[in-house]
């Protein structure tokens, strides 16, 4: 294995079996595999908190895996060709809202407003506060269009989810994952182009840091009878113009390290997008647009 895998090997079996994980032990000769085949990870895999999250979360409904599972094969990486990344937005549809045109955010509320600025008409988190950019107006079934950057990484941080971390949630229940996952590898139900802590998206479309990338999202909302589920959220996701989520069944709202599930909610509420809270994450918005649908 080497010295240093050896090293890493030994301080996350530490973790694991010094009691980091809740949820099922880990074998050590799996861990051993893991950091073989990924030297990379085994230096976040050392954080107890990391390694509880990724190795030993809760097991998804109908599925081999766990919630943020590692393990979990990584999607395949493809060209995006160039939808989105010129220097001048496309016009949004005669019928859509218009949250975020470089003007103002005049659509927007927040608790931490300040933490939000507009730099040569560009939306920019703080990356100081974890908080969530709400709009004024709420949806249910929608199409949306946003276009966003994620901040160079001179120096990248060790934990791969501090790489541009952020998020679109329709509703804002339900993520759809922003993220720097170009080149490296996190869990898949957690890179960008994820329903987040749930499915991976098809492919990795990503591009590096520091050129625009594009969503465009159909969302349908949940429907309930009372405390039941009638038909659960439904998500088709274009990345980049590629298909990443096809008419995605989600599990419930989206939920950190657990198994999501649904609690009965209104038919329409605000759209959010994420502040994820650390400097890394500043990532920056444009073209922000929304269509309201009619019901299928």
């Amino acid at each position: 294995m080497g010295a240093n895998k050896t090293i890493a090997a030994g301080l996350l079996l530490g973790a694991v079996c010094g009691g980091a994980l809740a949820q099922d032990a880990v074998d050590p000769a799996e861990l051993a595999r893991i950091i073989a085949r990924h030297p990379a990870w085994a230096a976040w895999l050392a954080d107890p908190a990391l390694a509880k999250l990724t190795l030993a979360g809760p097991k998804l409904p109908h599925s081999p895996w766990r919630v943020a599972d590692i393990r979990r094969p990584q999607p395949p990486a493809v060209d995006t060709g160039t939808a989105c990344a010129g220097k001048t937005p496309n016009n949004p549809p005669g019928d859509a809202d218009v949250l975020f045109d470089g003007k103002d955010l005049s659509h927007f509320t927040s608790d931490h407003m300040a933490e939000w600025s507009l730099e040569n008409g560009v939306l920019v988190a703080g990356g100081r506060v974890y908080n969530f950019l709400r709009t004024r107006q709420s949806y249910g079934d929608a199409q949306i269009h946003l276009e966003w950057k994620t901040p160079a990484q001179p120096n990248p941080p060790v934990n791969p989810q501090r790489r541009g971390n952020s998020g679109v949630f329709p509703m804002g229940l339900y993520e759809i994952q922003i993220l720097d996952s170009h080149t490296t590898d996190t869990y898949p139900d957690g890179m960008a182009g994820s329903i987040y802590s749930q499915t991976p998206p098809l492919v990795n479309a990503t591009r590096p840091p520091g050129v625009w990338q594009c969503y465009d999202i159909i969302f349908r909302a949940p429907r309930f009878d009372g405390e039941k589920v009638v038909s659960p959220a439904r998500v088709t996701a274009f990345l980049n113009g590629v298909l990443v989520q096809d008419d995605t069944a989600l599990i419930g709202a989206t939920v950190h390290g657990k198994v999501a599930a649904y609690a009965p909610h209104a038919a329409e509420l605000p759209l959010a997008i994420q502040d994820h809270g650390n400097p890394e994450s500043r990532v920056a918005f444009r073209n922000i647009w929304v269509r309201r649908l009619s019901p299928r």
